[in-house]
């Protein structure tokens, strides 16, 4: 997707989706060099401002959902390249935030760029909110029943959380340059936007962190919860074995080739030899019981 839409004061050019074409096309028509298109299509880019000689690379990451890839909540970066008359917006996947940007914020290339930044930041506290619902699900699901499928649903909730809080900090680090960079913030609106951007990133980081806390002692419960019940589990088993070993060993000595007790009473031996059991067994069970082992 190439869109190109002529505003008052600049071009705003939108790539989104790019193929072989589009990228041949911005090198070709807008003098994007070699190396930053590289930088554009990796997925791992981390936020930046680079400084070239006829514009600059504003790299921001933004939340999105994604089932292809492994981690379903994660981030991805959008590349602003900022020049003289234009403005220039690459993502290798869609942004639907720009489709937010109304016409009367694009005034200015820097309010543009500043009003893109704000509404990335604005995104993230959205979707913490989403993903923390659904912390709250699968907490939920496991008070009724331990599952292997809530668990990894933690897990991932908890490497989306990791990814988060990496491009919030990152974010941060590129505003910062921002309000540096001389004649970037020029305006008492401009100024609003950064501290606002800052302000929303700043949130976000932490509720990230307070999100993190959460999740952590979730976790925590759980595996002592998972843990006891494995204890408990394997008492059980231990004490199911120390019964069924008095008819095991009864048994066995009766199948021996020596005197046997009980051997004179033909017809009652069976009855006395079941009754032994029975009351070895029961007083055991009953000992078991008394000391709450089960």
């Amino acid at each position: 997707m190439f869109d190109v839409e002529k505003l008052k004061t600049f071009t705003w050019i939108n790539v989104g989706n790019p193929d072989h074409d589009d990228f041949e096309r911005l090198q070709t028509e807008y003098k994007i060099d070699e190396d930053t298109i590289s930088d554009i299509l990796d997925p791992d880019e981390q936020p930046r401002l680079e400084v070239e000689d006829d514009y600059k690379v504003i790299i921001v990451r933004f939340p999105i959902v994604n089932r292809e890839n492994d981690t379903l909540w994660h981030t991805e970066p959008l590349s602003i390249i900022y020049s003289a008359n234009r403005v220039i917006t690459v993502c290798r996947k869609r942004c639907d935030l720009l489709d937010k940007i109304k016409r009367d914020e694009k005034t200015s290339r820097e309010e543009f760029v500043l009003n893109i930044i704000y509404y990335i930041a604005e995104s993230y506290l959205r979707f913490l909110k989403e993903l923390n619902k659904r912390v709250i699900d699968s907490k939920k699901a496991l008070q009724e029943r331990v599952r292997k499928q809530d668990l990894m649903s933690l897990l991932e909730v908890e490497n989306s959380y990791n990814l988060y809080m990496a491009g919030i900090r990152g974010n941060l680090v590129v505003i910062d340059k921002l309000e540096k960079m001389r004649g970037f913030v020029k305006t008492d609106e401009a100024e609003d936007l950064i501290e606002d951007a800052r302000i929303e990133l700043a949130q976000g980081a932490e509720v990230v962190a307070n999100y993190s806390k959460m999740l952590k002692s979730i976790k925590e419960t759980f595996e002592s919860v998972i843990n006891m019940d494995s204890n408990t589990y394997i008492n059980r088993l231990t004490m199911w074995n120390i019964v069924l070993v008095i008819p095991t060993v009864i048994v066995g000595y009766y199948g021996m080739n020596v005197r046997l007790p009980f051997a004179e009473y033909n017809d009652a031996a069976i009855g006395i030899f079941i009754a032994i059991m029975v009351l070895l067994i029961g007083f055991l069970i009953y000992g078991i019981i008394r000391r709450r082992t089960f």
